[in-house]
């Protein structure tokens, strides 16, 4: 047997941590205020028949007792002092200690005792090792080698005396023994077992909270969004009480491009909440007029930018998608134009086919993308000065594009951003 390997694989099989060597610790206390009266009682009962040499057990093991009472206290009083492992060491040794003083009743004292004297001592020892299984249960690697330190012994020396009565006495001892070596590990079972729900339940736990925050993000973000449109709304509505009828045309393109921008925010919405339980079937769509459509629907919000929308788009391209996927597509590419180009610039859109693809752009001048293979996943944003972004516009893109097996890419370089949509024919 390769030991250096069986070790660590035994240590792996349970991680020594606080939780393990507290209860090690807490659970010895009444175990150890027992062992006090036990050692005072067996000495005494065993003193007329094995003299002086009892008396010397009786206080080397009363002296372990009290030094393991003393660890104990520490223990609860300056547990800071040393580390988990350390802690957990001496437990090891001074248990494993202490169950080599108990099995010298059974390796050795006995077989200077009558039947009588013999009797009590396997009954002493079959309670300690009972006792053990309870005080020791939180690491079974300790309860196992306590239990065998202080039975096996016992066993051996029950079978060197080759009576009837003690072969008898061996084959219970040896039952004894299996039964608490399958309730040490059927309990190491469990312990596993509500250890890994627990973990599930943490993890469950910590995913739903994580989705909470997401969504209370969410929720923050588009209040955010759509807070603006509507403060555009409500000024200019009111400059407009204020100004005689050739001085609203101003204000009224404004409100129309913040009402077309409400009507953007909300449809991003409603998609992300029905994606998951809403069948989006494909359809035949003229895929020239749909674009200019899209286009047209954002020139008031461009016009209120002081940017231009230019469209180079060949006629009668059709396509088949889902036309609420390919809005939310085309849209969301507009809408972060307008947003993130220069001041007064022009946003390029290019349609064209070529063989068996159709090719779809969006170009505009603004600032750098730097880091465009993050650009379409969730929560990625770039800052462009003041301006605010969900972060889920592209994302939403990507998700709608992997589903309908459309390419998809981003190109920034000299101030000129570009991204790409190619759609199999």
């Amino acid at each position: 047997m390769n030991y250096k390997q069986t070790f660590p694989k035994l240590k792996k099989s349970l991680p020594i941590d606080n939780s393990i060597v507290s209860s090690l610790y807490t659970l010895s206390v009444k175990s150890q205020l027992t062992a006090l009266a036990f050692v005072v009682l067996v000495a005494t009962f065993l003193y007329s028949e094995l003299s002086y040499s009892i008396a010397i057990w009786g206080g080397v093991l009363f002296t372990f007792t009290l030094i393991r009472l003393y660890s104990i206290y520490l223990f609860k009083t300056i547990y800071q002092m040393y580390s988990v492992e350390t802690w957990y060491k001496f437990f090891l040794i001074s248990s494993l200690s202490t169950a080599t003083m108990v099995s010298l009743l059974g390796a050795v004292y006995i077989h200077s005792l009558n039947d009588y004297y013999q009797l009590f001592v396997v009954a002493i020892l079959v309670a300690s090792a009972s006792v053990s299984t309870t005080s020791l249960s939180s690491d079974f690697r300790i309860a196992i080698a306590y239990i065998s330190i202080i039975l096996l012994p016992l066993i051996i020396s029950m079978v060197m005396m080759q009576t009837t009565l003690h072969f008898i006495l061996s084959m219970l001892l040896i039952l004894f023994f299996i039964s608490q070596m399958l309730m040490i590990f059927n309990n190491h079972k469990q312990g596993e077992e509500i250890r890994e729900l627990y973990e599930e339940i943490k993890n469950h736990k910590e995913h739903n909270e994580s989705l909470l925050d997401n969504n209370r993000q969410f929720i923050a973000d588009m209040v955010h969004q759509i807070r603006t449109p509507l403060s555009v709304i409500m000024t200019n509505a009111s400059l407009i009480e204020m100004q005689s009828e050739r001085q609203i045309s101003s204000y009224t393109a404004q409100i129309n491009s913040a009402i077309n921008m409400l009507s953007n925010s909300y449809e991003d919405l409603a998609y992300i909440i029905s994606n998951d339980t809403i069948e989006y079937k494909p359809i035949e769509i003229n895929f020239t007029d749909f674009l200019n459509d899209r286009i047209d629907f954002f020139g008031v919000i461009a016009q209120a930018n002081e940017k231009t929308i230019n469209k180079h788009i060949e006629s009668d391209i059709k396509i088949t998608m889902n036309d609420t996927e390919l809005e939310r597509l085309i849209d969301n590419n507009l809408s972060n134009a307008i947003k993130h180009s220069d001041d007064k610039g022009q946003i390029e859109v290019l349609l064209e086919k070529s063989n068996s693809e159709i090719v779809l752009k969006f170009i505009s001048k603004g600032p750098k993308i730097y880091d465009t293979s993050k650009i379409f996943y969730k929560g990625y944003t770039e800052t462009y000065g003041a301006k605010r972004s969900l972060g889920l516009g592209l994302n939403m893109v990507r998700m709608i594009c992997e589903k309908n097996s459309i390419d998809y890419h981003a190109h920034s370089e000299k101030g000129i951003n570009t991204f790409t949509y190619v759609f199999k024919v």
